[in-house]
């Protein structure tokens, strides 16, 4: 049964590989730009009440791209201004980011990927009462989290799409102690729109 689904998988990258025929080498390199933001509402253990944490972080950099015959790897190194909302509070840090991507191109437009977020943040927060908090904490690790998404292909542009998860979770009481169900875990989220631009295209 094995040998079989071997077989049909061969047959089905080769029929890829033949019909929609990528660059067996290819470099691709230009500036970036993107956006990434969060939102995430939270019940307070107060009846009716709720609070909530959002985020907006401005993506400017560069990107590196290379194909492989089916497959691709991209990275970008972006720098991030990050606005962080949290209980009606606004702080903002920045940080270099510098997502890994490995995907296939399917039929020379649509690439779908997978990868793995490296973020080194540039200095502190600036306010002490965001010091001790979990969930903006957690978005200073180096290796912050994992990248699933669709890149589309128009031209000398490359856009992508991407869903960023959080490394590791963290309980909600960690955030705020007066938040219900304290002890559930909470996953960092968020959604990024990153355009770039091929200068070799």
């Amino acid at each position: 049964m094995n040998i079989k689904k071997s077989i049909r998988a061969f047959f089905f990258l080769a029929y890829i590989s033949v019909a929609y025929p990528s660059n067996a080498v290819g470099l691709a390199t230009g500036p970036s730009l993107g956006i990434a933001g969060f939102y995430t509402a939270f019940n307070l253990k107060k009846e009716n009440l709720k609070t909530s944490i959002d985020n907006i972080a401005l993506h400017v950099g560069w990107f590196a791209q290379l194909d492989l015959w089916l497959l691709y790897a991209k990275l970008d190194g972006l720098f991030v201004l990050d606005w962080h909302t949290l209980l009606n509070d606004r702080n903002a840090f920045k940080y270099i980011q510098a997502p890994f991507t490995i995907g296939m191109p399917v039929f020379n437009v649509f690439r779908p990927h997978i990868g793995v977020i490296f973020r080194i943040p540039w200095d502190q927060l600036y306010d002490s009462e965001f010091k001790s908090n979990q969930l903006i904490e957690s978005y200073k690790k180096k290796i912050n989290g994992y990248i699933l998404g669709m890149g589309i292909a128009l031209g000398h542009f490359l856009i992508d799409i991407d869903f960023e998860l959080g490394r590791s979770s963290l309980a909600k009481k960690s955030i705020r102690a007066e938040l219900a169900d304290g002890d559930e875990d909470y996953r960092p989220k968020q959604l990024a729109l990153k355009i770039h631009y091929n200068l070799l295209g």
